[in-house]
């Protein structure tokens, strides 16, 4: 079981090897912290992470590769600042490979003929984490091998991820699929092999690289269905009982209250810790009900929630059902892309505040980003 204590996951800070990290981050055994799912909820920020290392002795220098591969978070989120709708809408390109918005049945029931990536499919179902290099290959395989619109695989993969960020996963996804990248990513069975320490051979990806930009969908993957995902709501009213979690008409605040509002992208335990005010964790209905979590993130989250001040209230409800019922409040929040809130916003805890905007490239942020420290 994941930990959930904030304790134990300030701990995991200590546990970083940027340098092991640098070496062998690529393969799945490789010395990657897994710090994601806690990133994504806000629970630490990459400013921290990269905080807690300069404190031990470690330089900008020495850990380039790992901050390099941590930027890439702040990243997407500052593109999906200028970029808002781009769960719907290709950043920079069209790609016309895809035969079809459905996904792949071998894909959904772990039966793709290539062993490793079956592995990678159960694990993230069965504990919602997988290395970015086995993200990759999935997003390959929906999206370039067997043809399949990108923002379906995203959806999937999302509803799974403990660490599911909207801007991080649908990125990368149109990364992979030519959306946001001038070419696609392929990877063949020998690729795999290394990087997944398997040894199988003699499948439809046993080939040459460049047999892929003539390659036909495989005939294992071809038969393809809707995806269809439970509702957030279906196991937020399991967990209701557990957790009493409220509707907003059944909160009581007092008029003109200042409210501190958490939500599934911040719960940081150290967050405007001297507030007397109410403090709510809004579970979005909104949000939830465009891009849906699966039990075992909202299950996640709500434990991460034991973190937060014993007086957080939990809500599902909208942003807005909880304003109107409320009108005479105001809502402290954090920044993020996907919540469009009013009232008063803090700044997210940014690596390299300074750099903001929309950059084409990574590389070009990184560029700023190594300037604005120096």
């Amino acid at each position: 079981m994941i930990e959930t204590n904030y304790g134990s996951i300030v701990e995991k800070l200590d546990q970083i090897d940027p340098i092991k990290y640098a070496k062998n981050r690529n393969f799945l055994w490789g010395s990657v912290t897994q710090l994601s799912p806690y990133v994504a909820r806000g629970v630490i920020s990459t400013k921290q992470i990269r905080e807690s290392l300069l404190s031990r002795g470690f330089t900008d220098q020495r850990c380039e590769r790992f901050f390099q591969q941590l930027a890439w978070r702040d990243y997407f989120q500052r593109t999906a600042q200028v970029h808002p709708n781009l769960s719907r809408k290709n950043i920079k390109n069209d790609p016309t490979h895809f035969r079809g918005n459905d996904i792949s049945k071998s894909i959904l029931e772990s039966d793709t003929g290539i062993d490793a990536l079956d592995e990678g499919i159960d694990d993230l179902k069965d504990h919602g984490w997988v290395h970015n290099h086995m993200r990759m290959y999935l997003a390959m395989l929906h999206g370039n091998v067997a043809r399949c619109y990108w923002h379906t695989g995203a959806r999937w993969m999302y509803y799974h991820l403990l660490d599911a960020d909207m801007a991080s996963n649908d990125l990368s996804w149109q990364w992979v699929t030519g959306a946001n990248a001038n070419k696609l990513y392929f990877a063949n069975q020998e690729n795999i092999n290394k990087y997944c320490s398997s040894k199988q051979r003699g499948t439809y990806l046993d080939v040459d690289y460049d047999q892929f930009y003539r390659f036909q969908c495989p005939e294992m993957l071809q038969e393809t269905t809707a995806l269809n995902l439970e509702p957030s709501a279906t196991w937020i009213r399991q967990f209701s009982s557990e957790w009493s979690i409220k509707n907003p008409n059944e909160l009581v605040l007092e008029k003109g209250e200042e409210v501190l509002l958490y939500t599934i992208n911040n719960l940081d335990p150290k967050w405007r810790t001297q507030h007397t005010g109410s403090r709510i964790l809004l579970l979005d209905a909104k949000e939830l009900e465009e891009r849906p979590m699966g039990r075992n993130t909202l299950d996640f989250i709500l434990n991460l929630s034991e973190n937060l001040a014993d007086n957080v209230q939990i809500v599902f409800g909208s942003f807005d059902d909880l304003a109107a019922t409320h009108p005479d409040c105001t809502w402290i929040f954090k920044e993020h892309p996907s919540q469009q809130y009013r009232g008063v916003e803090d700044s997210r805890d940014w690596m390299y505040p300074e750099v903001t905007g929309y950059f084409p490239s990574f590389f070009g942020f990184w560029k700023k980003a190594m300037k604005s420290i120096k």
